[in-house]
Formats: structure tokens, sequence, C-alpha cells
């Protein structure tokens, strides 16, 4: 394969991942309301961590681990920040 069609492959990856991350996100806008509704803190230290050993779990390529789980992390963050931005309006 040459690099453009590798190149190829990654839009195309990446087009799937901004779906998700957006499906990801409109579900974050939902827990939110329940959040703000109920009175619970946007960060829930447990819950994070439960997502996290998942997708260690889940990780089949060692090698990736480190960078993946990073990742997650730069998910939640964004979307706890999101979360607070919310609760501003």
């Amino acid at each position: 394969m040459n690099l453009e069609e590798l190149r190829n492959q990654i839009d195309q990856v990446d087009q799937d991942i901004i779906q998700l991350l957006e499906k990801r996100m409109t579900i974050v806008q939902k827990i939110s309301e329940v959040k703000e509704a109920q009175g619970h803190n946007i960060l829930d230290s447990t819950r994070e961590q439960e997502v996290l050993n998942r997708a260690q779990q889940a990780i089949k390529i060692p090698a990736y681990q480190e960078t993946i789980l990073q990742t997650y992390q730069d998910i939640m963050k964004n979307s706890r920040e999101y979360q607070s931005k919310a609760r501003l309006k």
C-alpha cells in the first residue's frame, strides 16, 4: 500500500470516529441534564475509572495501551468541560 492509500484509510477512520464522538457527546449532553436536575457533580471519578478499566481490557495491541488510555482521559476531560460550560448557559 502506498502513502496516499493509507491516508485515505485514515480519512475514513476519522469520519467514523467523528460520528461516534458526536453520538457520545449527544449522550453526554443528556447525562449533563440529568446530573444537573438531580444535583450531581459533573465529575464522577468512580465512573471514569470504570470507563478506563473497560477500555484497557478492550485494547488488543499492548503497544497502543498508553496512547489509547490517554485519549480516553482526554475525551472524558473534554466531556466534563463541555458539561461545565453547558451549566453556565
